[in-house]
């Protein structure tokens, strides 16, 4: 038996957040603008000079750094990491460059999609799973392609193939931005630093007397790798993970919007080290309940007021490589009928996942109703 609950609606839960945590402080959001941006530029400048086996480590540092800036340019360009917009619009316009990202495209399918329709398929671009059919409609290939962007190792690809190319970059007109002028601009930038970018290794290698391969694979090529997996690996387990449930148009009425911005998007305790590099972006729960409003250093305390205020109603769960990798053992596809992730072979690897969160939210009001 299905029953009706009222959920709480958006002004009781943004009610939850104090005022303090969505104060937009200038100098804070310079520090964390500044940093990455300044060890992006350092270890490129490093990359180029340096011998071929530091080059490597390098690269590796770089990566992170564009990886931290995509962080940065998402927080800058929902509003929240500067109190003024045309800061906000800069800080993430440049933070979004080094990985190619165009503004307008960015704007119109994470702000838009992402947060307007959270896991809902067909509406949310970040990587909804396949049911049984599509898979087996898929290619040999296909099939290859969507098992890797569903494991521990295929984050990169997950991030590249399913958000940039179809999203970002490459989308086909009904993915578009409305404002296909904009949106040819900001294409026609990100190329001109892509072909300066790479003119620059080749060039600095053959004035150096070094291999034009490695300079660009190490100054180019892998950072933009390390970018991705850091990416792909967050975004992948935002959203993702055996207790949380995906919708589709069999769901009517839609879900309402504490069970698609709270319910689907848990809270994963990192270990601190990784929290500062992640920029508080796993403290995702907060940033749902109001992307708009609570930049990424007040999130931590942002999402304290709300586990406190809705306890288990959460999820909330300590993270491991352990627990990842159950969540890439399960997370494979998903029957959107009954609400259950399942094998490739379509047997069933959890519970309904819908009708335990309409079961057990209000356990003790819920059950005289259902009697």
């Amino acid at each position: 038996m299905k029953i009706n609950y009222e959920w709480p609606g958006i002004d009781e839960i943004r009610s939850s957040v104090n005022d303090k945590d969505r104060i937009k402080r200038i100098l804070p959001g310079l520090f964390h603008f500044s940093l990455p941006l300044l060890v992006w530029m350092t270890s490129l400048g490093g990359i180029i000079f340096a011998p071929w086996w530091a080059k490597i480590i390098l690269g590796f540092v770089n990566g992170h750094a564009l990886g931290a800036m995509i962080l940065i340019g998402h927080d800058a360009l929902h509003g929240t990491l500067f109190p003024k917009r045309w800061m906000n619009r800069l800080a993430g316009r440049i933070s979004m460059a080094p990985t190619f990202h165009p503004v307008t495209s960015w704007v119109h399918s994470h702000n838009g999609l992402h947060h307007g329709f959270t896991n809902i398929k067909g509406k949310d671009i970040a990587s909804p799973p396949l049911n049984l059919e599509e898979y087996r409609k898929l290619s040999l290939l296909g099939k290859c392609s969507y098992r890797i962007t569903r494991s521990w190792y295929g984050c990169s690809w997950l991030y590249l193939k399913e958000t940039w190319f179809k999203w970002e970059f490459f989308p086909i007109a009904s993915r578009a931005p409305r404002n296909s002028k904009a949106f040819f601009y900001d294409r026609l930038q990100l190329t001109t630093l892509f072909v300066a970018w790479i003119s620059l290794l080749i060039w600095s290698a053959i004035i150096r007397g070094e291999n034009p391969f490695l300079m660009v694979a190490c100054g180019f090529i892998f950072p933009q790798i390390v970018a991705s997996y850091f990416i792909g690996f967050i975004t992948l387990q935002q959203h993702t993970h055996p207790k949380v449930a995906w919708y589709s148009e069999l769901d009517s009425p839609s879900p309402a919007f504490f069970q698609a911005q709270l319910h689907s998007t848990p809270h994963l305790v990192f270990p601190y080290i990784i929290r500062v590099f992640m920029r508080n972006v796993m403290e995702h729960t907060a940033h749902h309940a109001e992307p708009a409003g609570i930049p990424l250093y007040c999130l931590p305390e942002a999402q304290k007021s709300l586990e406190q205020f809705f306890g288990d109603e959460i999820l909330n769960e300590y993270w491991t490589p352990f627990t990842f990798l159950r969540t890439t053992r399960i997370c494979k596809l998903y029957d959107y009928s009954t609400h259950q992730w399942i094998g490739y072979d379509g047997k069933p690897l959890t519970e309904s996942l819908f009708e335990r969160y309409l079961m057990e939210t209000k356990v003790e009001e819920l059950q005289g109703v259902a009697d």
